[in-house]
Order: structure tokens, then C-alpha cells, then sequence
């Protein structure tokens, strides 16, 4: 059971709320005691695929609000519900609502006062997905306050008053919002945990140790904020130069669709074991670090900004941070956005190189102010990341994301651009203190130009940290190579360190290390090459010789990697079935490969009930993604015609097959370097090397045969072609550095391998 206020199934932009956050106080008491109540309220039906074809549109932009739910009007108090009194005086009101299909429910109220002592719960059916409890802390002048979302379409609510509560509370429910899409059912996005696209990075992958440990720090000021009642925004806390932690929170001008009243904000979202830029899902975080309600400060479309005060007090326990900020509008030399994209867990994206200023029409004027990122390199930002902040090479917030058109395109990002509004223009643009920041981040007027984060970043006089570079959670081959590099973090000059570190089964290595390493440089230790073969779990670990690190969090690391072992065949060729169901027009399909480049789809609209084959030509030692979509969100099997699909071999061996899924399901396999290697035994038998090779590659074959031998280029391009017996020489001066495929057989059997020029 899900015991928590948990945003697991929430979809793109802004979505509304309420103040403080939420307690965690045990069951409901109807859990423990036998109550009446009325009959479910049913809520009506609704012209879904209107909605549908509206979303079709709007979901390509970053300038709105992703829809997930249809508001139903209502008007709901506690005469609509069930009270039972217990025996001590104590009162507990139930209210059960239906709404037929939906995947969540939740619920705004234009009257929420609640006395001391009082509790509102809402839980599903089952009891599987349980909020609260709401209390008086929740209680604002205005009233105002709504839910998170509830799985299912069967929902109670439960409101307990003490018999010595100082009033009778007051409910009053104005909306009831049916959520209709969930966490699988966007295809481009796959939202909530494990929605972003696969070339996003979880928070806590390695970006660079120019930035890691800046990053550990920042990862605490980001929030998912949820407004209105139907999308998302992502936004940061940020400091002011009173450095007293001030509740403000930055976000986006384009995501106030409603008032800040409604609005609620979840820190510290990140996955234990992150993803980074792979199909490799996520695992969901404990942190359920939840706040309700927020007073609008200052807003501007100039350079879309909005500075909210969160009104409840933010609790000590989570570790926040408020990130400094520059101002000065000098041009970083890099920078990085930490952000919730499609409402997924905690990512981050990196820019190396440096943003320009640029002006653009935007969020309905014509010269809107931004810094403009040509493309990311590392990750993207998505419908949902929108209000989340800039920071340049120092750490510190130089925008918010207002919009672009970067996105992944498989596992890497789509080579588009953002744009994000700029703090300095932010900053004093506007005559009075409601259209610019100057007063709310500089209270008494210091005039500074930057600002570092509150609380101070530590700085122990002995600390090391251990930066791995080089290496991702999915490699699509038998070997990695990452490179172990030290980082001196603390004041004290470091000048020797021990490395230790394993893979999989393999012994485990020590390799010490001197030196001299002042307060932040770093230096290589050891790029070993690391074989794949006896296990995928690297661990490893750096001390100080002779010292106590100050700060050993930073000293280790452990990262699983997915090599495909249990998913890599022996084929040339790649054969789809597909049988379409009922609704043929809301499916598609893509393959890519292991770049993220798109090898084929799909071909306008297919038809219903109708079996579909496609061969696809496949390179040896590659990897590769087939991706198939489903727009309504349901899959092809098995309401509506048993629809399937199936990948197999060319030998007829089945990689995967399926049909049942949501909006999208994506299979992942990688192709052997040994393709068709039957008989002759090639592999005690040849040799190639050297591998990378700059100049010249030798080919040896312990045997008395002929063999045939071709080169090709990666798109198939066959370069070069001779007979052998014994041995040859290729040169490989004439050709570009990059991938290249030599084929050797004998007329009955053939293997096929991959060289690197370099």
C-alpha cells in the first residue's frame, strides 16, 4: 500500500493544491471499525476523444499545460456524504465517488477548515493508495486547498472530528477531476517514474567533476509543482541576501494558470539506482517531501519568471538547499538544468557549450528575453520541466526554462534547442516590485551581483572524492573502459590515495596513487579495460593514505551495467509481426539503434485487423530498440481485437512479443559480432589486431582454406574485397576514423567483425 501523498502518476506542466505538508498519522479509523455509508456518487460520462484529439495538438508544446484529466463541476459537502458517530463522541464522515475508467481521481475544494484534532483521508477501494491525513495546518484564509491524485476510479473520502473539536469543520468539494491518462499512456513520454524519454539522465548520474559535487548540492532546491488541475511545472527554491532561508521559489510566468493558493510542491524525488540515458527504468525514491500552498510575489512574461512564497514552513528534515544566483548577465561557460520532465523523477541535462542572448515572441509578446541553448549534450528537458532552473559553471541560477523543442530521439537527445528566461533581465525589469526580483532576493538593497547558495556548502580539510568517467548503466559490447580519476574536495593539499575497485567475479585491484592535488583539481588515476563477461556490478572505492576523509560520501560507487547477456543473438536480419486491432489508426512503430538514430516506422495509417511483416537489416555487434505506440493509450490486445506483435531472428528464434501495453512498450536487444559462424570454428582460429587500429589491421587464420574477405562502412557500403590463405594486411589510411565491418567466410560459413579506426 502506497501510505503517502504520491505523485507517481502525474502528467506534464502546472496542476493545484493546497498549504503545509501533509502528516502521516496511520490508518483511517473506518479501517478498524464496521460504518455505514451512502452509495457511491457516480460522476457522469464525458466526450473523451474530443479530448483526445485536442491533446494530439497540444502535447507537442512546452508553452502549456499537459492535460491528464477531465474536470467534472460539482458541489459537495457533508450532506452529500455519510456521518457516524462513534461511542465516544467522536465523528466519522464517508463519501465514496465513481468515476467509470478512470486511472486517478483527485479533488478541489473551495472550502477546506478544518478544527484541531481533525483528519481528511482519501484512499482507493482496494486500499492500495492511501493520502493523508490532511489537517487544520492545511487551513488557509482563502480556504482553498485540493488533493493529490488517488489511483483508480473508486474513491472514499474520510473525515475524522474529535468530540472536543473547538468547531465543526467545513468541506466543500468544487471539483472532481478524472484522470485519463496515466503513467504509461503518453507514447513519446511514458510519463510519471520512468516517463521522460530514455536519453534522460536521472539526477545522480555523473555529468562531469567540474559539476558533480556543485550538483549534489542543487539536486536539494528542486521541486515538481503541481497547479491547477490537470498538468505540471518544475521550479527551485532560491536564496536571498539576507541568507535566512526564505521560502521563495522560482518558476515559470507560463505555468501561473491558477492561483499559487492550489499549488503543491514535492522535493527530493530522485531514484537510489539512477538511469542515464538508457531504456533502463528508474527505481522509485523514498522521498515523499511534500508542501501545499504558495502567495505569488512577483511575475513577468519579459522573461517568463514567477517568484512564489510557499506559505507552510519547510521542514528541517529534508535537507534543502536555496541555490545563490548571478545576475550580472555575463555569458556562462556552460550550464546545467536539474528538472522533472514529464513529471518522471529527478533528472538533470547539460549544455557544454555557452548559451547566447536572444530575444523571441513568447507567452504573448514579441521580444521575450532568454538565453538560448543550441542543443544539449547530455539529456533534454521536456513538457514538464518548464520553471526549472539554469545554473551556470559556478552553481548559481542564471534562468528558469520557458520553452524549445529538445527532446530524445531513443537514447540520445534530438540534436533541437531550449530557451530559458533570464535572471537578469528577471531582475529589475518592471517599475514596481510585483514585475521584477530585486526586491525579494536583495531586501536591503547590498547591490551584489552574485549570491551563493544557504546553507554554505561544507568544506573539510581532508576530502577526497571519486569521480568515474567514461562509463554508462548500458553498454552495448563485452568490455568497458572507465576512467578513475581523484578530486581533491578539501583544503588540504592530497598527495597520496589508494583506489580499489571490481568488476562483477574478477579479483579485485588496487592501484595507489601520488601526487599533489590543491583545493579542486583532479587527476586520472587508471582507465582500465574491464571484460563483461563475469558479472556487470562495477564497485569501487578511494581513500586518503595516512587521514580521515572529512566527507566519505563522495570516496565510492557502485553501478550495475546492462550489456544485453541475456538479450544478444546471432542474426543478420530482424523480422516484425504485426496484427493490428480494431482501432489499426492509433498504432504505430519505430526501430532505432543504438545512437538514437531512426532505422525505420512506420508508414502512414494501418489497417484494422490486418497482419503486417517487416524485415529489418541488422549490423553485428550493434544494438538496437524497437518502439511500439499507441495513441488512445491501451495497447492493441485485448478489448478491442487481439492485436500482437513479435520480433524474432531470421532463424526464427523470438527475441519478444506482446500486445498488452499502454500507450508504448519498448524491447531492447544487441546483435553478436559472431553472425553466422557455423562449422569452421572461427574464434580458435582468427585473429584480427590491432583493434582500434590507425594505419594498417592484420587478419590471421589458422588454416589451409581460402577465404573471402570484405570490408564495409556502416551503412552497408562495401570498400574493399580479397582472397586470403594464411594472412593479410588491410590498409585503412585511405578511410575516415569511425566503425567498420570485415566479413570473412569460405563459401559454407562466414563471421563477421567489427574494426575501429582510429
Amino acid at each position: 500500500m502506497k501510505n503517502k501523498y504520491n505523485v507517481c502518476l502525474l502528467l506534464l506542466f502546472c496542476f493545484g493544491f493546497s498549504q503545509a505538508q501533509v502528516t502521516n498519522e496511520g490508518n483511517p479509523k473506518s479501517w478498524d471499525l464496521e460504518l455505514e455509508s451512502n452509495k457511491a456518487l457516480s460522476l457522469p460520462n464525458f466526450n473523451l476523444k474530443s479530448l483526445q484529439a485536442e491533446d494530439a495538438v497540444n502535447d507537442e508544446l512546452k508553452n502549456q499545460p499537459y492535460r491528464f484529466g477531465h474536470e467534472h463541476q460539482v458541489s459537495l459537502n457533508f450532506k452529500d456524504g455519510t456521518w457516524n458517530e462513534l461511542k465516544n463522541g467522536d465523528r466519522v464522515w464517508l463519501l465514496n465517488i465513481k468515476s467509470q475508467g478512470a486511472k486517478t481521481l483527485n479533488f478541489l475544494f473551495d472550502e477546506y477548515r478544518l478544527p484541531d484534532g481533525a483528519k481528511l483521508y482519501f484512499y482507493n477501494e482496494d486500499k492500495t493508495d492511501l493520502l493523508g491525513a490532511y489537517t487544520s495546518s492545511q487551513n488557509r484564509d482563502d480556504m482553498q486547498f485540493g488533493s493529490w491524485l488517488i489511483d483508480g476510479d473508486n474513491i472514499w473520502i474520510e473525515y475524522f472530528e474529535p468530540a472536543n473539536a473547538k468547531f465543526k469543520g467545513q468541506l466543500h468539494i468544487s471539483k472532481v477531476v478524472h484522470g485519463y491518462r496515466s503513467v504509461m499512456d503518453i507514447p513519446q513520454l511514458s510519463k510519471a517514474l520512468n516517463s521522460s524519454g530514455p536519453c534522460n539522465q536521472d539526477v545522480d548520474c555523473p555529468i562531469g567533476s567540474d559539476f558533480d559535487n556543485l550538483k549534489e548540492e542543487l539536486k536539494k532546491s528542486v521541486a515538481m509543482t503541481i497547479v491547477g488541475s490537470s498538468g505540471f511545472c518544475s521550479g527551485s527554491l532560491i536564496n536571498n541576501t539576507n541568507n535566512d532561508g526564505a521560502q521563495y521559489f522560482l518558476t515559470a510566468n507560463h505555468c501561473l494558470g491558477s492561483s499559487p493558493a492550489g499549488w503543491a510542491f514535492r522535493f527530493n524525488w530522485r531514484s537510489p539506482d539512477p538511469s542515464c540515458s538508457t531504456t533502463t527504468n528508474s527505481t522509485d525514491g523514498d522521498f515523499d517531501q511534500t508542501a501545499s500552498g504558495a502567495t505569488l510575489l512577483a511575475s513577468s512574461a519579459k522573461s517568463d519568471f514567477a517568484l512564489l512564497e510557499i506559505n507552510a514552513p519547510l521542514s528541517t528534515d529534508w535537507d534543502l538547499v536555496w541555490p545563490g544566483w548571478d545576475r550580472s548577465g555575463d555569458i556562462p561557460d556552460f550550464t546545467v538544468g536539474i528538472h522533472h520532465p514529464s513529471g518522471d523523477i529527478m533528472k538533470v541535462s547539460r549544455d557544454d557549450d555557452s548559451p547566447f542572448k536572444n530575444s523571441r515572441s513568447f507567452g504573448g509578446i514579441s521580444n521575450m528575453d532568454n538565453w538560448f541553448l543550441d542543443e544539449w549534450e547530455l539529456g533534454v528537458t521536456e513538457p514538464g520541466s518548464s520553471g526549472s532552473p539554469l545554473f551556470d559553471q559556478n552553481g548559481r541560477i542564471v534562468g528558469q526554462l520557458a520553452g524549445g523543442a529538445a527532446a530524445c530521439s531513443g537514447t540520445s537527445n534530438n540534436g533541437a534547442f531550449d530557451f530559458y528566461g533570464r535572471f537578469d533581465v528577471s531582475w529589475d525589469y518592471g517599475d514596481t516590485s510585483s514585475s521584477r526580483l530585486q526586491e525579494w532576493l536583495d531586501p536591503t538593497g547590498t547591490g551584489v551581483l552574485v549570491l551563493d547558495q544557504f546553507p554554505s556548502s561544507e568544506i573539510f580539510d581532508n576530502d577526497v572524492a571519486l569521480a568515474v568517467d567514461n562509463i554508462s548503466d548500458v553498454i552495448c559490447g563485452n568490455e568497458a573502459f572507465p576512467v578513475f580519476r581523484i578530486v581533491n574536495e578539501g583544503n588540504e593539499v592530497v598527495t597520496n590515495a589508494t583506489l580499489t575497485y571490481q568488476m562483477g567475479t574478477q579479483n579485485e585491484v588496487s592501484v595507489d596513487w601520488s601526487g599533489s592535488l590543491a583545493i579542486g583539481e583532479s587527476e586520472e588515476i587508471v582507465s582500465p579495460t574491464l571484460s563483461l563477461s563475469d558479472g556487470n556490478v562495477l564497485v569501487a572505492s578511494l581513500e586518503i593514505d595516512g587521514v580521515q576523509d572529512g566527507f566519505p560520501d563522495n570516496n565510492s560507487m557502485t553501478r550495475t551495467i546492462d550489456n544485453f547477456q541475456d538479450a544478444t543473438y546471432d542474426t543478420e536480419t530482424v523480422i516484425l509481426t504485426l496484427v493490428t486491432d480494431e482501432y489499426a489508426s492509433e498504432t504505430s512503430w519505430e526501430f532505432y539503434d543504438q545512437d538514437g538514430n531512426l532505422l525505420a516506422e512506420s508508414q502512414g495509417v494501418l489497417t484494422n485487423l490486418t497482419t503486417y511483416t517487416e524485415t529489418f537489416e541488422v549490423d553485428p555487434d550493434s544494438c538496437f530498440e524497437f518502439v511500439i505506440l499507441d495513441t488512445y493509450g491501451d495497447g492493441i490486445c485485448c478489448g478491442l481485437g487481439n492485436g500482437s506483435y513479435s520480433l524474432e531472428t531470421g532463424s526464427g528464434e523470438l527475441i519478444f512479443e506482446g500486445g498488452d501495453f499502454g500507450g508504448s512498450e519498448s524491447t531492447n536487444f544487441r546483435v553478436s559480432d559472431n553472425l553466422s559462424s557455423i562449422g569452421f570454428d572461427f574464434s580458435s582460429s582468427l585473429s584480427i589486431y590491432p583493434n582500434p587500429a590507425s594505419a594498417f589491421v592484420q587478419i590471421e587464420i589458422n588454416s589451409n582454406e581460402e577465404f573471402n574477405v570484405e570490408l564495409f562502412d556502416m551503412s552497408g557500403k562495401k570498400l574493399y574485397q580479397t582472397q586470403m590463405n594464411g594472412d593479410i594486411s588491410i590498409d585503412l589510411n585511405a578511410y575516415a576514423t569511425g566503425i567498420y565491418f570485415v566479413k570473412i567466410g569460405n563459401g559454407e560459413n562466414s563471421i563477421t567483425k567489427k574494426i575501429l579506426k582510429q
